[in-house]
């Protein structure tokens, strides 16, 4: 189950990509359009969710995706508070921002292709 990638101290419900873009604004808000536009192929299988419950505290506001193209398996989280992009898989976890103006977007790409799709898209 893919939902399971996102971790079982949240609970999630599904959003449509158009409620996404109405409801996130903040950091990264564009790495889903800038997956669209690139990585059509990846695009196609993502799923999106927002938190409903985070214990007593935050991140009410995350946007999380999941991509399961029934090879592969891996996450994005997007965190406004702390203005990181997180990417991750069960090996694997990075967390990508602008601490050195660099172009998250770019990175966030490269990582999906390098990492996860193993040349694959």
């Amino acid at each position: 189950m893919e939902i399971g990638i996102l971790g079982d101290h949240k609970d999630y419900i599904e959003e449509k990509f158009e409620e996404v873009l109405v409801r996130y604004n903040r950091f990264g808000k564009d790495l889903y359009n800038v997956i669209k536009e690139e990585l059509p192929d990846v695009f196609k299988y993502l799923k999106y969710y927002r938190t409903i419950k985070y214990g007593n505290i935050g991140q009410l506001e995350d946007s999380y995706a999941t991509y399961n193209d029934g090879d592969i398996l891996f996450a994005i989280q997007l965190e406004p508070e702390c203005e990181v992009i997180c990417l991750y898989n069960r090996e694997i976890h990075i967390e990508i921002s602008d601490w050195n103006n660099n172009d998250y977007y770019k990175q966030s790409i490269e990582f999906i292709k390098t990492e996860f799709l193993n040349g694959k898209i």
